[in-house]
């Protein structure tokens, strides 16, 4: 009978070493489980800090180039750059040479955000790639079969005006007049350039603002990046 006691109880202190072996493991497992945890949640928040601080260092650095390139102004305003230079002009009455002549103010016509309108020409406020177009209307025919328009680019460093965009039209007899050219594309321009227009016979220029115009819009800053 003793012996079967003993035999009981030392099953009872097996037993009781096996449940406590047991909870004993729970608890490391649960340790380890919430360690791994831990290291998983500090990984991430090292990856988050490290991405944040590199976006906001390339936002920064952004904002200080834009902010340092206005520092060779056209004219002597003061420019907000946070949003889109641009310019609409309208045909006008026409006089003196075959550069071209326009409204900037009235009607259809503005400037913005820097664009200027100085002697004829649109002066460019910032470097970037603008969208520069042009239509010009004609009342009607000359002795001359053809008339041209070009769309000519200027600058302080070289005054001689280049050619951007070129275009010409004929003379349509059966409707006694020249049909309008349409010029337009996208060009990379530096703080400073000056664009202009010009035709061989200025005479011929209908002025009507929905039937000549002439602008130019940033499409992208000097990175490339979409405005």
């Amino acid at each position: 009978m003793e012996a079967r006691v003993e035999m009981l109880q030392e099953e009872d202190r097996v037993t009781h070493c096996d449940r406590s072996s047991h909870r004993a493991q729970d608890r490391s497992i649960r340790r380890l489980q919430w360690a791994v945890a831990g290291c998983v949640l500090c990984m991430c928040a090292v990856v988050f800090l490290t991405a944040y601080q590199m976006f906001g260092g390339l936002i920064s650095y952004r904002k200080d180039k834009v902010q340092s390139e206005p520092s060779k102004r056209v004219g002597t305003g003061h420019y907000n750059f946070t949003r889109k230079p641009s310019a609409h002009l309208t045909g006008t009455k026409q006089s003196g040479s075959n550069v071209l002549q326009w409204e900037a103010q009235l009607g259809l016509a503005f400037t913005r955000d820097g664009m200027q309108y100085v002697n004829n020409s649109i002066q460019i406020p910032m470097n970037g790639y603008y969208f520069v177009y042009s239509k010009v209307s004609f009342s009607g025919c000359s002795k001359q079969k053809s008339t041209t328009q070009n769309i000519l680019k200027s600058n302080n460093d070289y005054p001689a005006p280049d050619v951007l965009l070129s275009g010409i039209s004929y003379c349509v007899k059966e409707h006694g007049q020249f049909y309008p050219i349409y010029l337009g594309a996208l060009f990379e321009l530096k703080i400073g350039d000056k664009l202009m227009v010009n035709v061989s016979n200025i005479k011929l220029v209908e002025p009507a603002e929905y039937k000549t115009f002439f602008g130019v819009f940033l499409m992208y800053d000097s990175y490339g990046l979409q405005l």
